[in-house]
């Protein structure tokens, strides 16, 4: 490539016939300061080009760690909501399995006071006739005794 010093200490060999050589020089001059300035304007332009192709693989280099980020967290959340609906499963299983039990326990002892209630009735009709019977007796015990009682006042009234 060609740089503003080798413009500059360029040298033309002398000929009988052509430019002034006051114009050629002055005319390299201009195109010196041109290309002098073109020439820093470009070497600026690669410095930023070369800076932004750096911040351009950082982006990218971010870019990528993103999708990974994003990816796995996809994945965790996947895996958290396969887990939490697997044990929110347990949970209702484990939940159905207790309730059943009460009903089981409860239908047991439903049946128990059923058959004490059976039994208690039964054996209160025993006591209630057995009660019966010996009040009956006691009556009869009773007549059987004022009968008496009569039958000697009256003897007792006779004698008298």
């Amino acid at each position: 490539m060609l740089t503003p010093v080798d413009i500059e200490t360029v040298e033309f060999k002398k000929a009988t016939f052509g430019y002034s050589r006051d114009d050629v020089d002055t005319f390299l001059d201009r195109v010196i300061v041109e290309f002098e300035k073109l020439y820093k304007d470009n070497a600026k332009l690669q410095d930023k080009i070369s800076a932004m192709e750096e911040a351009l693989k950082y982006y990218k280099g971010l870019e990528d760690t993103i999708k990974d980020s994003i990816v796995t967290a996809e994945k965790n959340a996947e895996e958290s909501k396969k887990n939490a609906s697997i044990s929110a499963q347990q949970i209702i299983t484990a939940a159905e399995q207790q309730a059943q039990k009460i009903l089981q326990d409860a239908n047991t002892q439903l049946s128990m006071l059923k058959s004490q209630i059976v039994s208690t009735k039964a054996e209160y009709a025993r006591i209630k006739g057995t009660l019966r019977s010996l009040l009956e007796n006691q009556i009869k015990v009773l007549e059987a005794n004022e009968a008496e009682f009569t039958d000697s006042e009256a003897a007792a009234t006779k004698e008298d």
